[in-house]
């Protein structure tokens, strides 16, 4: 393809162009055109979509001869040598609107806080910009969103043009480029200039609103996630949605529901330790209840108990609590959504290696699992053979301790 007709235009959305090669590509039917306004999936910009000849475009990418690769929904009629092509323009505007304000957002970044942008990627709910400096503050993240908003307002020019390698240095750009000769410039006049071969919109007052929506720290930078224009707008709404969902949850109103989260973050705290508390002194006197009646032999205690429905974290208190006694050997089971769990243990006075004895028990019932000599979990066995498995286990420990 010799033209790509988006570097000169990128609101334009209808062409006609003469198919130069149609091929199979990822199993779907693609074309190459003498000319296209599609853009393609390339410098962190997803692909166009839309449709040539009726037929809906899918993806576009560059082929290993730098021409553009149309990927078709279904093959276009036998014989068509000439086609028209349609882009989807609500898809195109908004990476248009992202993509400007992603080059806006990282020369604020810069200029306010000498931060450079190390990476970009366009996702189609959010974006997000990695910076190369140390964590962010939220003072300074609300800072930059202000800023930055303060450019869109200003509604500066966004121009495209080329230069060569010589023009180039004359360039104050951003970042250097990896490539050499002709270079496509992007320029917010007067404020940011970056080599790009993206769309854009014609002034900042287009790209709308810019949000930073949260930030996090990843391998030791700081991560923006960002919107920008009509998803900036959307994700705003849904978020006043939730805010006052929540207040309605809450019978309080919006500028309330921090303080009481708080509250109730506070009181659920206090009746996690409560129940925590509980917990602790059932499982106590389960564990007597279960020492009581213990099968006993070899001066061992044998403790084989199906704990019905129990959370494994919670056998796994019961075991813990029970081999704190010496001469016990214990082997619990549970089972939840169809599965059932077995926790083996023993007191360290024991003999008895309960994670082979997991292990060989397990798999005799197509499980799996295994641990230390003294305590060991496993399960992936059907709910309804968690008895035959505890069974199983009982005799070879009766086995091992000569009872």
């Amino acid at each position: 393809m010799n033209e790509r007709l988006y570097y000169e235009d990128a609101y334009r959305t209808r062409f006609t162009a003469q198919v130069t090669e149609r091929l199979t590509l990822k199993e779907m039917p693609a074309v190459r055109l003498s000319q296209s306004a599609f853009y393609p999936t390339s410098g962190g910009q997803p692909h166009d979509t839309g449709r040539l000849n009726g037929r809906a475009v899918v993806d576009v990418q560059v082929g290993a001869d730098g021409t553009v690769l149309h990927l078709l929904a279904e093959p276009l009629a036998e014989g068509t040598e000439r086609v028209s092509g349609e882009i989807d323009w609500a898809r195109r505007y908004d990476h248009m609107q992202q993509h400007s304000g992603q080059h806006l957002l990282s020369q604020v970044f810069y200029r306010e806080l000498g931060l450079e942008t190390v990476s970009v990627h366009f996702g189609d709910v959010l974006n997000t910009l990695d910076l190369d400096g140390p964590p962010l503050s939220a003072q300074q993240l609300a800072a930059v969103e202000t800023a930055v908003n303060e450019m869109v307002w200003q509604d500066r020019p966004i121009r495209a043009y080329w230069v060569s390698d010589v023009e180039r240095e004359k360039v104050p750009l951003r970042r250097a480029p990896t490539v050499q000769g002709l270079t496509r410039i992007v320029e917010i006049d007067k404020f940011d200039w970056s080599a790009c071969g993206g769309t854009h919109v014609r002034r900042t007052g287009e790209i709308g609103l810019i949000s930073l929506v949260r930030i996090e720290k990843h391998r030791g930078r700081s991560r923006v996630h960002f919107v920008c224009g009509r998803r900036a707008l959307a994700d705003a709404s849904e978020r006043r949605g939730l805010l006052a969902e929540t207040a309605g949850l809450l019978d309080s109103g919006v500028q309330d529901v921090p303080e009481l989260v708080v509250k109730l973050q506070e009181g659920l705290r206090r009746a996690e330790r409560e129940l925590n508390a509980q917990q602790e002194a059932l499982v106590e006197f389960q564990a007597r209840e279960l020492l009581a009646g213990a099968e006993t032999g070899a001066g061992v205690r044998l403790v084989a108990q199906e704990m019905a429905d129990a959370d494994p974290a919670l056998v796994q208190k019961m075991a813990r609590a029970l081999i704190a006694e010496p001469g016990v050997v214990v082997l619990l089971g549970c089972a939840r959504g169809g599965k059932g769990t077995v926790v083996f243990a023993r007191s360290e006075d024991c003999s008895v290696h309960v994670g082979n004895l997991l292990r060989d028990t397990l798999r005799e019932f197509g499980g799996g699992g295994g641990g230390r000599p003294d305590f060991a979990q496993g399960g992936g066995v059907a709910a309804e053979k968690l008895g035959d498995v505890l069974e199983s286990a009982v005799e070879a420990v009766r086995q091992a301790i000569g009872n």
